[in-house]
Parts: structure tokens; C-alpha cells; sequence
């Protein structure tokens, strides 16, 4: 029998960096603050303009994370008095958590792509338990037992603290294309998902300044996961095609939502189109043995990253999204066991 061969390499960077703020480019500061996930830290942007300044992504409401961002906004001279725009590039709780809290003190704008403006009102704004029931229900039919969500072991009102997000009325809705004013500049937004199904991206034309959010990161590939059939299907699909859309723009630079800044777009998204291909050449090795359920594909491929439920749940939800990417490929095929398992197959 074949054996599974090793997980696939990431290509490698210096670490993620420490809790830090500085101008990486003329007039935008990046400010990274510690996160309680396995990532460790994320970036949060502040564009700085003539009357005002804007922030890319808010990070979320722990105490060492506001202690980090509080000074690094005094670091760059910045306050909440001046805060005209915020931009949320995708719903997840380490850009978005401190929305709510900062717009209601500032009064700014809040830009968001109306799929992941729709996804926070469900998941951060009090349909939580309805949706994860929905998740792990989606979970057990692809092998997984249930676990514990994270958010259920926090305490509501220490909850509120981490990630509130505003109101519906305060956001201006954006789509791809669409050019938006930041900071008394002018950005297009592309649409670009697949991490989330409405991540975006901001690109200023005048000199390739790229806010590429968790879209292209310079040591990982973000995790692209299936985690409810109300998701778009297809998640590995639309990220292809979403880097293939973004590998030739004129990026002078391009800043991640984790990790350093980087030049060499194209290179890089050609690395991480490499790396999903890689990985199913993996799983069809795999399901060439015997049809399997997305959980025991996972465990094959991941079980020696993950120590919780979540991480498994994480887990899965990648492996799905490369399961159900080779099925719409025509490559692998699904079919349901009398007890209700979905397994996967070569065809």
C-alpha cells in the first residue's frame, strides 16, 4: 500500500514578527498586535492623509492587543479624533473584533464587501449558535465528531469585548471595481475570494501600493476552507481563480494581513497555486487506496498540527475545500454510506 507522503513545505520567510508599528511605506503605518491564535500576530494599516487618516482592518479587543495598538497609533501620532475611514477586508474575528468599538468612538466610515458584511452579521452580531450548529452538523457528515467552538468557552461579556462590529447602517457596501476615496487617495477594491467569500483587496494605482489582507502571505497560505453547504462551493476554485486575478497587477509592494511586506507578486501567487496543486496530488494518492470521509483525509495530511477541535475543524474545512475542487474538476466523486457518511473517491 502507498504510504501518504509528508506535508507539503511552506516556503520560507523570516518569523512572523513581534508586536511592532512603523511606516512602511510614505504615510502608511503598519501596526502589528499580538492575536490568541496560531498565527500570533496580524497587521492592522493605518493610510494617513492630509485631513485624516484611515485604518485597514481593527484587529480584535484582548487586553495585549489594545495595549499593542494604542501604542503603536501613539507611535505613528495618531488618534480616534481623526478617524475617517475604516475598512474591513473580511469578516474574521482578528480584522474586524475591534470594529464596532472604534467606529462608535471615531464616528468613521466603515467600507466591507456585502457578502462578508452579510457573514459578520451572523456570526458576531447574534446568530453565533446558530450558524456553528449549522458548521458542525456540516462536520459530521464528513466523518468528524463534534468539538467545542472557542467563542463558547468565553464568557458573553468578556465576548463583547473581543468583537463587537457596528450596525448595519454604518457600513458603505462595496463591490469589485468599485474605486473608493482612503485617506484622501484613490483605491480599487478586487474582490478576491476564497479565504473568505468576500474578502477584498485594496490596490492604489498610482504607485502598486498592494493591501492584500490574508489574500497572498509571504510565509503561509492562508487557509482556504469548506465549512457549510450556505458557503460558496467551490472555495478552492474561486481562490485560484482570485489569484490568477491579482498575480499580474502592478504591485509596487504588497501588504499582508500576517507577515512582513514583500515584493513579487506574481512569483508568490505562482508559489501558492503551485502548493494547492502539490496537495492534491497528495489527496488523489490517497483516495487511490480506498474512499474516504474528509476527516480521515485530514488526519493523514494535518493531524500533526492540531491540538484542539478547532485546529481539526480547520483542518477538515481545507481538505473539503480540495476535495470538492477535485469533484467539480471531475476527478474525484462523492456518494453518501447507509449511515450518512460523505466519502470521496477517484473517479
Amino acid at each position: 500500500m502507498q504510504q501518504p507522503q509528508p506535508p507539503l513545505a511552506q516556503p520560507r520567510s523570516t518569523p512572523e514578527p513581534l508586536p511592532e508599528a512603523r511606516e512602511v511605506v510614505d504615510g502608511i503605518w503598519k501596526i502589528t498586535v499580538p492575536i490568541p491564535f496560531p498565527l500570533r500576530t496580524v497587521n492592522v494599516f493605518a493610510l494617513v492623509g492630509k485631513h485624516g487618516w484611515a485604518m485597514i482592518d481593527t484587529s480584535m479587543g484582548t487586553p495585549d492587543t489594545r495595549e499593542a495598538l494604542w501604542k503603536g497609533l501613539e507611535r505613528a501620532g495618531l488618534s480616534l479624533d481623526n478617524l475617517r475611514t475604516i475598512v474591513l477586508t473580511h469578516h474574521h474575528p482578528d480584522h474586524v473584533g475591534l470594529s464596532g468599538e472604534l467606529q462608535e468612538r471615531s464616528g468613521a466610515n466603515v467600507f466591507m464587501h456585502p457578502i462578508d458584511e452579510d457573514a459578520i452579521r451572523v456570526i458576531w452580531a447574534g446568530k453565533m449558535s446558530e450558524r456553528f450548529g449549522r458548521v458542525s452538523n456540516f462536520f459530521s457528515q464528513h466523518g468528524m465528531l463534534p468539538g467545542d467552538f472557542w467563542f463558547t468557552q468565553v464568557d458573553p461579556d468578556v465576548m463583547r469585548n473581543l468583537i463587537r462590529v457596528p450596525p448595519h447602517e454604518k457600513f458603505t457596501l462595496v463591490n469589485d471595481g468599485e474605486v473608493i476615496t482612503v485617506a484622501g487617495e484613490q483605491y480599487r477594491v478586487i474582490w478576491t475570494p476564497g479565504h473568505s467569500d468576500g474578502q477584498i483587496c485594496l490596490l492604489r494605482e498610482r504607485d502598486g501600493v498592494f493591501l492584500a489582507a490574508d489574500h497572498v502571505l509571504p510565509r503561509i497560505t492562508p487557509n482556504i476552507g469548506l465549512y457549510s453547504e450556505k458557503d460558496r462551493p467551490n472555495p478552492l476554485g474561486d481562490y485560484l481563480a482570485s489569484l490568477a486575478k491579482v498575480a499580474d497587477l502592478p504591485a509596487s509592494i504588497v501588504l499582508p494581513g500576517h507577515g512582513e511586506p514583500f515584493t513579487g507578486l506574481a512569483e508568490r501567487t505562482a508559489q501558492i497555486t503551485q502548493h494547492h496543486y502539490d496537495r492534491e496530488k497528495q489527496i488523489l494518492a490517497l483516495l487511490d487506496q480506498q474512499p474516504q470521509h474528509a476527516n480521515r483525509v485530514a488526519e493523514q495530511l494535518f493531524s500533526h498540527r492540531w491540538n484542539n477541535s478547532e485546529a481539526r475543524r480547520m483542518a477538515v474545512a481545507e481538505t473539503l475545500s480540495h476535495l470538492e475542487h477535485l469533484r467539480f474538476s471531475g476527478q474525484a466523486e462523492q456518494h453518501r454510506t447507509s449511515d450518512g457518511l460523505l466519502l470521496y473517491s477517484v473517479v
